[in-house]
């Protein structure tokens, strides 16, 4: 196996900027906890749902070291539990700027928390740090644990929260603070994010996941520099090579064998002077591309300037712009594109057709079909999903794209969109449409879909012609349309999972905030779809907004009179 640090294979050509890849990362989700000894939990709890990260939009950093707050800390236990009830909202006096106070309003419904300042309890004290007793009677409550008697460790004894530190020692959430005799607890102590990251696994049950492999620069088999050839290194080196790329290389079209690993020194360059169609692309399996600046590349449209076209292709840390179609593609099963800049491209920052278990997430994803090239409606903006299973769109600053920002379009089952951030897009933000199950949570959407205008259409979050949707714990805030779906008569083929209908809507927990109309429309002449099983409950609208439903523009309380947003709220 090969080592796992990468230490100075650093990009020096990132763009600067929120959003901007700044550094290759070694491996797993994060690029500051390699080699904590919490990091598969933290990989466990990010694959959960759990956490994004610390540095919103992007969310490449996990910041382990920082202490967790009591704000923090109702989030990660909402986000945990899958805690939906808030309880009416405004449970506390000190929390009405905190970004967190659903999340605690959330908790001290169930019960969890009452406050900080008892017997009055008004206040939850949000930007308090946690410490490590408070965190056991947090999980303690959560978990339903019970103190089994005893005196387990030696520095608790004066503690208010003893009971729950004997009760999640008990339940093996947590061993103690001095390995490794562990004679001690330390109930006074900070909660760090790291070690938060393992008691919410143990808690959870969930196992540590292994963090994947990093590359040695002892490890490197070939380095490239200027001058010599890429495309001629890979093509005369075997499955499995790992190179090094220096310097600028002009017109280069490199095609990978399976499991080779391309990585960039700080000065390396991929640059197809206009004429080259594409820096890397195969059929290959398990390629690794890494930290390269990729530009100027005249790829036709339907193909990326990165084009991994086998399965396992790993993109990560690349900075592709200015190319003429596509940014990058990817086919097959288990790509994972992380943390590229993905920019000024000519149609679509990103495309993956006809791929299962594909994970794109903390991209920044931003100006493309920037010259309107390309149109939009059909083909063009931030990027474009189609035949898809079982896809993740997690953690990406999506913006400013002459189209759509997350784009599904037919044929796609089981997506999840979470923790995403979606700007001034074109056209509608999240736009699912003509496909399946999916899962919209926890994104934030803002100002997009002014480009189109009219009906229901340029939404924060649009779903067409789709069923199974679930869409939660979103913020939608000045789009054209809020949560918007419409049916067609759609006969897009393939359609694998049955016909292309509007079914099972489930929107709740989401605060809609100056975004036109929220609601469903037909243009059918069918008026089944409104009882096909839908569902609006316990929203938050404020401002400008309105509801459409049975073809009409509806009031808050004629939208209500259809049975939507029993538990919801309305805030002109």
């Amino acid at each position: 196996m090969r080592k796992i640090i990468l230490a100075v294979l650093i990009v020096g050509s990132m763009l600067v900027g929120v959003g901007a890849a700044a550094a290759v990362p070694p491996g797993g989700s994060f690029v500051d906890d390699d080699g904590n000894v919490h990091e598969g939990y933290i990989e466990a709890i990010k694959e959960a749902g759990i956490t994004t990260g610390c540095n919103s939009p992007i969310n490449d950093r996990y910041c382990p070291s920082s202490d967790v707050t009591r704000g923090q800390m109702a989030a990660f236990l909402v986000r945990t539990l899958g805690l939906t009830d808030d309880g009416g909202g405004d449970r506390f006096d000190d929390d009405d700027a905190s970004i967190f106070e659903s999340a605690i309003d959330k908790l001290a419904t169930a019960g969890i928390t009452s406050g900080c300042n008892p017997p009055a309890n008004t206040n939850f004290c949000p930007d308090r740090v946690v410490t490590r007793g408070e965190m056991a009677a947090f999980l303690a409550r959560a978990y339903n644990l019970t103190d089994p008697g005893g005196d387990r460790f030696n520095d608790d004894d004066a503690s208010v929260h003893e009971g729950s530190i004997q009760a999640i020692a008990a339940a093996g959430i947590s061993v103690g603070c001095n390995p490794p005799t562990n004679t001690k607890f330390c109930p006074n102590n900070a909660v760090r994010r790291d070690q938060m990251a393992s008691f919410l696994g143990r808690a959870s049950g969930l196992a540590p996941l292994h963090v994947p492999g990093r590359i040695d620069v002892s490890d490197v088999d070939v380095n490239v520099y200027a001058g010599d050839s890429v495309a001629a290194a890979a093509n005369n080196h075997p499955p499995g090579t790992v190179f090094l790329v220096h310097g600028e290389h002009r017109g280069e079209q490199v095609s990978p064998k399976d499991n080779q690993v391309f990585l960039a020194a700080p000065d390396a360059v991929m640059n197809g002077d206009g004429r080259a169609t594409s820096a890397f692309n195969s059929g290959a399996s398990n390629v690794i591309v890494r930290g390269f600046e990729v530009t100027n590349y005249n790829n036709p449209s339907g193909t990326g300037a990165i084009n991994g076209l086998g399965g396992g292709w790993v993109i990560e840390s690349n900075n592709v712009h200015h190319n003429a179609t596509y940014g990058i593609k990817v086919q097959g099963d288990g790509a994972v594109v992380r943390s590229n800049s993905i920019n000024h491209n000519g149609q679509l920052g990103v495309a993956a057709p006809y791929t299962t278990n594909a994970v794109f997430e903390s991209n920044e994803i931003s100006h493309n079909n920037y010259e309107d090239a390309y149109s939009w409606e059909w083909e063009g903006g931030g990027s474009k999903f189609w035949s898809t299973i079982n896809l993740t769109l997690r953690g990406n600053y999506v913006h400013h794209n002459h189209g759509p920002g997350l784009w599904s379009d037919t044929n796609n089952y089981n997506v999840l969109y979470e923790g995403n951030t979606v700007e001034h897009n074109y056209g509608g933000g999240i736009y699912h449409e003509v496909s399946y199950d999916a899962v919209m949570r926890n994104n934030t959407l803002r100002g997009n879909g002014f480009g189109h205008t009219g009906w229901l259409w340029g939404a924060g979050i649009i779903i067409a012609s789709s069923k199974n949707i679930e869409v939660y714990g979103n913020l939608v805030e000045g789009n054209y349309n809020g949560i918007t779906a419409t049916q067609q008569p759609r006969y897009d083929t393939p359609a694998d999972h049955g016909p292309y209908l509007l079914s099972n809507i489930n929107v709740h927990d989401n605060t809609i905030i100056d975004s036109g109309q929220t609601g469903i429309a037909t243009d059918t002449g069918d008026g089944s779809v409104f009882s096909a099983g839908h569902r609006f409950d316990n929203n938050s609208y404020i401002g400008n907004v309105g509801w459409s439903w049975n073809g009409s523009s509806v009031s808050w309380d004629g939208w209500r009179s259809y049975g939507h947003d029993a538990n919801g709220s309305f805030t002109p």
